[in-house]
């Protein structure tokens, strides 16, 4: 069993949903994060200081677009949408015996396509976030500025003084693992990205000033951002905030690409409104015919980030013909899989030599190897991570913190057969924490069944 706060599903949306999905959803998050993940692992490859700053920002980063990639292929493998078409067909056939059923539940189905015939809003939307957004580091942290841009409007000192402080007490954190030369480069590539895949109704005002003054350059447009503004330089952004001016920070390049950027935001979440409404009535209605089509199924609902038990077995699979994965993996894999320096798959040299001498203490399996993790077809999503995985005594065996490659596309249809919650052994935990730390003082505080 994993208990849990899985974020959320959408396991009952339509033929067209999924296909919005794989086509603007996931292809606009790979399309922007494989341009943004290939400059910062340039950067990272300089130096070992220059991995160590961006690490966790790349692996934040390129989490989801691997998961992008592998639910649009294991969707393509599930054949989900000719499944949920021909779900669809049998839906429309079951209204239609029925005058009162028609009634209720006709305009379902043709609600929610009507809602994804045009696609200008959703595409601006999904690039908005990835691009602009979640895209370069300046514009979110200058972001920040807002509450003293407020501020600076009125003539009271101490909130002027609050608001400043307030930002200075997180420029050493995030100067930290910063690099201006990376992030200008992110800039320049986005903003290029964005103006070339969204309609101009949707393409933010400070872009005009790009083709008017640099003649549609975005990497000159950067470069003299970067330049100019307070939010790419420690020294410059500190010495602003010891006598902040409105004027300076109202004309500042970054902090005025930044609030023309949620203008934007806003102008296409007004043109979504104009549909939300509509297209969750008919969700709803779509869902609630297929469960009086289907009485005699049992269904659970989507999870929605509350608390979620799931319970299933251990268990290997196929992956494709002729092949087989085991349950369970061992420590000898780290060592086969690992690439030393790698951004992924680097690992400690201690790890290797202690696998050599088998020195596993009293956590070793009775085949005289080191569990390190085993798969369960539990169903669970994003959220899980770091759940406890428990048997049927109530008994802590392991921790999930993710699925297989195959797993990337059970938030829209899950395969109890083929997509597996890979989950750390618990004896693996206890080995890393007494063995390979040294603080067995922490294991001898624990009840271990053994």
């Amino acid at each position: 069993m994993v208990m849990g706060y899985p974020g959320t599903t959408t396991r009952y949306r339509s033929s067209n949903e999924v296909k919005y999905t794989m086509e603007v959803v996931n292809e606009v998050r790979i399309t922007s994060r494989e341009a943004k993940l290939s400059i910062i692992r340039d950067f990272m490859a300089t130096s070992q200081k220059a991995r160590i700053q961006y690490a966790s920002k790349f692996a934040r980063s390129s989490n989801y677009y691997k998961y992008s990639i592998g639910q649009n292929k294991g969707l393509d493998a599930l054949n989900v949408i000719a499944k949920k078409q021909a779900i669809e067909n049998d839906f429309i056939k079951w209204v239609n015996e029925n005058p009162e059923r028609n009634a209720k539940y006709g305009h379902a189905l043709d609600s929610i396509n009507e809602a994804f015939k045009s696609r200008d809003e959703k595409i601006a939307l999904e690039y908005a976030r990835e691009a602009l957004l979640r895209g370069a580091e300046i514009f979110s942290f200058a972001a920040k500025a807002s509450s003293l841009n407020e501020a600076l409007k009125g003539t009271d000192k101490d909130k002027i003084s609050a608001a400043a402080s307030e930002m200075r007490s997180s420029l050493d954190e995030y100067f930290k693992d910063y690099d201006a030369g990376t992030d200008q480069k992110i800039v320049g590539a986005l903003l290029k990205m964005y103006s070339q895949k969204v309609i101009p109704k949707y393409i933010p005002g400070f872009f005009g000033e790009i083709e008017s003054k640099f003649k549609g350059d975005f990497d000159a447009y950067s470069k003299k951002l970067f330049a100019k503004t307070v939010f790419a330089d420690q020294a410059k952004l500190e010495s602003f905030l010891k006598n902040p001016s409105a004027r300076v920070l109202q004309k500042d390049m970054a902090f005025v690409a930044m609030r023309s950027m949620f203008e934007t935001m806003s102008t296409i979440s007004h043109d979504l409104s104009k549909t939300t409404a509509r297209l969750d009535k008919a969700r709803r209605l779509f869902v609630a015919g297929l469960n009086e089509m289907n009485k005699d199924k049992s269904v659970y609902p989507d999870a929605n980030s509350t608390m979620r038990l799931t319970y299933g077995i251990v268990d290997g699979y196929v992956p494709h013909d002729a092949a087989y994965y085991n349950y369970f993996t061992t420590l000898k894999g780290y060592e086969e899989k690992g690439i030393l320096g790698d951004v992924d798959f680097d690992f400690p040299q201690k790890l290797v030599d202690m696998n050599h001498t088998k020195d596993f203490g009293p956590y070793a399996d009775k085949d005289g190897s080191l569990h390190t993790c085993f798969t369960s077809n539990n169903d669970i999503t994003g959220g899980n991570s770091g759940s406890p995985v428990i048997n049927g005594n109530g008994e802590l065996v392991g921790i999930a913190f993710d699925g297989n490659w195959e797993a990337m596309s059970g938030d829209i249809a899950f395969e109890p057969e083929l997509q597996k919650c890979i989950n750390v052994d618990i004896r693996f935990v206890l080995w890393t924490i007494d063995k390979f730390s040294g603080a067995g003082h922490l294991v001898n505080e624990m009840k271990l069944i053994r």
